[in-house]
């Protein structure tokens, strides 16, 4: 019942953790243990089934949601109510959240007919789809944008015509679908506390022109903003947006993308095109989202910056033309799939001192076989170990000799820097060379 984390830094902090499938109860409520220190409150009935059966037990009466609970010596911190939790409990009367919970799953109180009084903290930070929908208490609210601890969750009822809305400060998301279909949202102000928007957020806001996202958005979900009048006025190609890579449009026309300065995040999502055989991301980007280059066919070139902390999953999955990566020397994390489908890899160099948390299926078994690992020569034993890495067969100090790269003294060649800069000569160290069609690495030394 695992799902993404909403915000990087929660995803990261769960993940790094052991994860045990138990559950237990306690004071009437049953919680699910994800990581050693962390637990969810999850619904009644059978977990291998996303949601409560017509005739498992349900939750009733009136409910205190701790924010610590003790099982056999070990204090648990309750993160999340997790997908359909509470749903269908129709002789649920009130819910207190206590502060320090922080996310409520889709679903979580779907047609608690009879849920009058739901006391939610400012500690959640992220609200998913239909969460509420049915209950009493959401029912009887005025019309409007509802506001849920420091989430906006959703405009209810009818919008009236040519209307502006200003987010109020301290909200530090956008639930998913929040506005989609208002077309008489004309303009939006959203706070720098604001931190996530969530998939189709704005879409369909057929008069939303003028969007404007501050630099404290580090994620926005899949097509937030399409349909609005602003996204229809943009070109075909790639869409920034605040300091986001927010995705495309139309076809992606450059063989080679740079993605330019300032940005700190690139979305889910983002590009898929079959043109692209180059990719230059600079320093300063932290966050590669979810597939956000999935099925880049031709794509045989990557360049990351050592600012990058986190590659998600499937984040460069299908692209069978990659046959060299460099991991950065920051990176925290590799998702599951991110090369996945990307068998043609023959080279991995991982500069990180410290093993970077990895997915067993962060590579394909292809590559685990056939590829070779470069890795810092006083890390060899540690990456020899770790889990994943471990499962390359072939693992190499950095600097072991590769091949020999043949040039043509005469083709026109360009040069870049491992932030994307292009420079004049080749320096010490790794390089990025574009000639005779091609794009691809050097090392001088």
């Amino acid at each position: 019942m695992r799902k993404f984390y909403l915000f990087a830094f929660a995803f990261l902090s769960s993940t790094f953790c052991t994860i045990a499938a138990e559950d237990f109860y306690s004071d009437g409520i049953r919680y699910e243990i994800l990581t050693d220190s962390t637990v969810s409150v999850v619904h009644l009935g059978n977990l291998d089934n996303i949601a409560p059966g017509d005739n498992d037990p349900k939750y009733q009466g009136d409910i205190t949601i701790p924010a610590t609970v003790s099982h056999e010596g070990v204090d648990y911190h309750v993160e999340y109510i997790d997908s359909y939790a509470f749903c269908k409990s129709e002789n649920l009367f009130s819910v207190t959240i206590s502060d320090g919970v922080e996310y409520i799953f889709d679903h979580a109180f779907d047609r608690c007919v009879n849920l009058k009084q739901i006391n939610i903290p400012n500690s959640i930070v992220s609200i998913d789809d239909d969460a509420f929908s049915g209950t009493v208490w959401f029912n009887e609210l005025p019309d409007g944008v509802v506001y849920a601890g420091s989430v906006a969750y959703i405009y209810k009822g009818e919008m009236p015509k040519d209307t502006s809305i200003v987010i109020k400060d301290g909200i530090v998301s956008i639930s998913s679908n929040a506005f989609d279909g208002c077309s008489n949202l004309v303009s939006i102000q959203i706070p720098s506390s604001v931190m996530t928007i969530g998939s189709y957020a704005f879409r369909n806001c057929s008069k939303l022109a003028d969007i404007s996202v501050p630099a404290s958005v580090t994620s926005i979900g899949i097509h937030a903003f399409d349909e609005t009048a602003w996204y229809n006025s943009q070109p075909d190609g790639v869409i920034y947006i605040g300091s986001m890579l927010y995705g495309h449009k139309g076809y992606v026309t450059e063989d080679t993308l740079v993605v330019r300065d300032g940005i700190q995040s690139i979305n889910r999502q983002s590009v898929t095109s079959q043109r692209i055989k180059a990719l230059i991301i600079p320093e300063g980007v932290t966050i590669i989202g979810v597939e956000a280059f999935y099925n880049c066919s031709r794509l045989d070139s990557i360049s990351l910056p050592n600012s990058l902390i986190i590659l998600s999953p499937l984040a460069f999955s299908q692209c069978p033309s990659l046959n060299s990566i460099t991991i950065p020397q920051n990176v925290l994390y590799l998702g599951y799939g991110v090369f996945m489908d990307s068998e043609n890899i023959t080279s991995v160099t991982s500069t990180a001192a410290v093993p970077p948390l990895a997915e067993p299926e962060a590579f394909e078994d292809a590559v685990y076989r056939n590829a070779t690992l470069y890795v810092p020569a006083q890390s060899l034993t540690a990456y020899q170990t770790a889990q994943t890495w471990a499962k390359f067969q072939n693992i190499q100090p950095i600097g072991t000799p590769t091949q020999i790269i043949k040039l043509n003294a005469n083709a026109p060649t360009e040069y870049y820097d491992l932030s994307g800069q292009k420079i004049n000569a080749p320096q010490k160290g790794l390089n990025i060379i574009k000639t005779q069609g091609k794009t691809q690495k050097i090392y001088i030394e």
